[in-house]
C-alpha cells in the first residue's frame, strides 16, 4: 500500500510536529491534522486519507469512540486505523484492536522508524 495521505488525530502540538515530520521523511505527501476525534470525523471526507493515525486520549471524542464511528461510516470504514498513543497496557491494545484498529503503536515513538512501523502493520493486512 502506498501511503500518500495520512490523517493524524492528536491533541498534543509537539507530537503533531514530530509525527508530521516523521511521516514526511517517510514519504507521505500530505499529512492532515485533527486536534480531537470530532475534528477527525469531520476532516476524513475532505482529506480522503490512505491511513488514519489515532491517539486515544483526546478531548471531545476519544480515539476508541472515533475509531468505532469511522468503522460504522460506509464512506470511511475501509480506511485503516492505527492507534498511536501513550496508553500502553495490554487491555488498551486489545480495546484498540477490538474497535477496529489494525495496529497499536505507543508513545514515545522513534521518528526515524515511525513510517517503517506503520508500513509493517499495513502490509500484514
Amino acid at each position: 500500500m502506498n501511503l500518500k495521505r495520512v490523517l493524524l488525530a492528536e491533541d498534543d502540538r509537539d507530537i503533531q510536529v514530530v509525527a508530521r515530520m516523521a511521516l514526511k521523511m517517510g514519504g507521505v505527501e500530505e499529512v492532515f491534522v485533527a486536534n480531537d476525534g470530532q475534528e477527525c470525523l469531520s476532516l476524513v471526507q475532505e482529506a480522503r486519507p490512505d491511513l488514519i493515525l489515532l491517539d486515544v486520549m483526546m478531548p471531545r471524542l476519544d480515539g476508541y469512540a472515533t475509531c468505532e464511528a469511522l468503522k460504522q461510516d460506509p464512506e470511511a470504514n475501509h480506511i485503516p486505523v492505527i492507534f498511536l498513543t501513550a496508553k500502553a497496557q495490554g487491555a488498551d491494545l486489545q480495546k484498540g484492536l477490538a474497535v477496529g484498529g489494525i495496529g497499536y503503536l505507543t508513545k514515545p515513538f522513534d521518528p526515524t522508524t515511525l513510517c517503517q512501523l506503520i508500513m509493517s502493520i499495513v502490509e500484514k493486512q
